[in-house]
């Protein structure tokens, strides 16, 4: 009856939509109320474990854990998100009356409203409590609970305050972190598989002793870390890196902001769009500064790492580039920068913990992507793919003098180029992958078995780190038995991940290397291509 109700409702709403406002404006509004109906349903998803852990609570003897409560937290966090989408602000009231991406900046806000509603009750719900008994601690809020084993715990550490630029999510890139913390004072730090959880508390140095007691973890860090405010002085250059960050990858409020500036100098269209081109390719040429910051990356001082790196980055003619390590309990590598010059290769705390032939193995698959250009690439292959379809789309409507005539027909296309477009990017992109993996175990002294070996390891960590945050924050029913990514999808499942996802399925990955270990070349090429479909439309 539910999902009748659902599907009636939608039906419904679409219906009301396109006879209200016609072709093709109701497919803008159908796109808003799809994007809020999709917001709603990610807001309300931890509902279900509040209900369930709050039930068994009530049954259990346990203590709860009183929690510090300060104003200036959620304003301060309120204040980081208004400054974040000022630009985009003004644009949307001072800006042309009909522009295009005043639309993508309402889609954008729709999802920075939802985080903000979201961290707004965190703020005022999160209660805390343990029990002893069953060895668990308790986090209910109504819309993001957790429940886990105190032997899960793998590191608790103190730090002084709550590092805003490390916690809001519009100023971190690459993050694991999920933020509790409802006041500036201190912070209790726990890393759990797959997560890491901050909460300000009260007593917190005695609930670290007793947690610490708890658990089989020996990694636990003594003194307590100093963290400095986020306005203080020696943090502006961070603060500032953090922000740029933000008004240009999480937020639009750079861009708009050019645009506003030179709509109002009267600057022409063409001018305005060569600028604007210009400041995006200035991005790209500091991508690595600025991710650098956003992901708070320090260089890697584990001396076996560095010298894997530096052997591997020695094949591949890259030697000047650095590894840096970023804190996440994620298990990913990643490449950054517009040139080789410019380059750099982060690791995840996590993915650090790996035995060092894996890490050798992911050292080598990024390498590629630095020598190849891979990030400025596939910059440029998706942009093109968007001006495509934008400029198929102008083209489309210049051409239909009655669009109201031809909106059924008009209105499944623009559903085929919008569709069309992440499976062009995810071609573009899994064959940037294959290769990464194929001409990156060239680097290495085991070759395409080690490679396979890596991206083995490396799959079947995220697979335990996802299951495990799974049963903190999903209700019982819900969950299903994990599936390892090392074996072979259901057909729905791999016909997504093949023509939808940017990387191709693990299970694929690993069997290609390990059967046909051949370097890259055509046979690589030719196989891919081949099962890319065979796998997509095949059971």
């Amino acid at each position: 009856m539910g999902y009748g109700s659902e599907i009636a409702g939608a039906i419904a709403a679409i219906g009301f939509i396109f006879y209200q406002h016609g072709f093709p404006e109701g497919f803008i509004y159908f796109s808003f109320v799809s994007a809020g109906y999709l917001a709603i349903s990610l807001l309300m998803g931890g509902q279900g474990k509040y209900g369930e852990l709050l039930e068994e609570i009530r049954k259990l003897e346990v203590t709860e854990i009183e929690i510090v409560r300060n104003s200036q937290r959620i304003f301060a966090e309120l204040g980081i998100s208004i400054l974040v989408f000022t630009g985009a602000t003004f644009f949307l009231i001072y800006g042309p009356e009909y522009s295009l991406l005043k639309y993508f900046i309402v889609y954008g806000m729709l999802i920075a409203i939802t985080e903000m509603i979201k961290r707004f009750v965190t703020y005022f719900t999160t209660r805390l409590y343990y029990s002893k008994q069953q060895g668990n601690l308790y986090i209910l809020s109504r819309l993001a609970s957790r429940k886990f084993s105190i032997q899960d715990i793998q590191e608790t550490t103190i730090e002084s305050t709550v590092d805003l630029l490390k916690l809001h999510p519009y100023l971190t890139l690459f993050t694991s972190n999920t933020d509790f913390t409802t006041s500036f004072n201190k912070v209790l730090r726990l890393l759990l598989p797959g997560e890491t959880i901050y909460l300000t508390i009260q007593e917190t140095e005695q609930w670290k002793a007793v947690l610490e007691a708890e658990t089989k973890s020996e990694s636990t860090i003594e003194n307590e870390v100093f963290v400095l405010p986020f306005y203080h002085k020696r943090n502006i250059k961070r603060l500032l890196g953090k922000f740029y960050f933000a008004i240009t990858v999480k937020g639009v409020s750079a861009y708009t902001g050019v645009l506003l500036l030179l709509y109002y100098f009267r600057t022409p269209a063409w001018l305005m769009v060569i600028m604007a081109i210009m400041y995006w390719l200035f991005n790209i040429y500091i991508s690595d500064r600025v991710l650098k910051v956003a992901m708070d990356a320090k260089a890697v001082t584990d001396p076996k790492v560095i010298s894997a790196a530096d052997k591997i980055f020695a094949k591949a003619g890259i030697p000047n580039v650095k590894v840096y390590e970023t804190d996440s309990a994620q298990y990913n590598g990643l490449a950054t920068g517009m040139n080789i010059g410019r380059s750099m290769v982060t690791l995840t705390t996590a993915t650090l913990n790996l035995p060092i032939d894996a890490i050798e193995g992911i050292l080598a698959h990024e390498a590629v992507h630095v020598k190849k250009r891979d990030i400025l690439y596939g910059q440029l292959y998706r942009v093109l793919l968007m001006l495509i379809v934008a400029g198929g789309l102008l083209l489309i409507f210049k051409q239909v003098s009655d669009i109201e005539a031809f909106a059924i027909p008009l209105f499944l296309l623009v559903w085929l180029l919008i569709i069309l477009f992440p499976v062009f990017q995810s071609f573009c992109s899994q064959l940037m992958e294959v290769r990464a993996d194929h001409l990156g175990a060239s680097f290495l002294e085991g070759g395409t078995l080690q490679m396979a070996d890596s991206l083995a390891a490396l799959a079947t960590s995220q697979d335990e780190a996802m299951q495990k945050t799974a049963t903190y924050s999903m209700k019982k029913e819900d969950l299903k038995e994990g599936r390892s990514s090392l074996a072979r999808s259901p057909w729905l499942l791999r016909f997504m991940e093949f023509q939808i996802m940017d990387h191709p399925p693990m299970y694929w990955r690993v069997n290609t290397l390990r059967v046909h270990g051949n370097q890259w070349g055509k046979e690589i090429r030719r196989r891919w291509w081949k099962d890319r479909f065979k796998e997509s439309f095949t059971k």
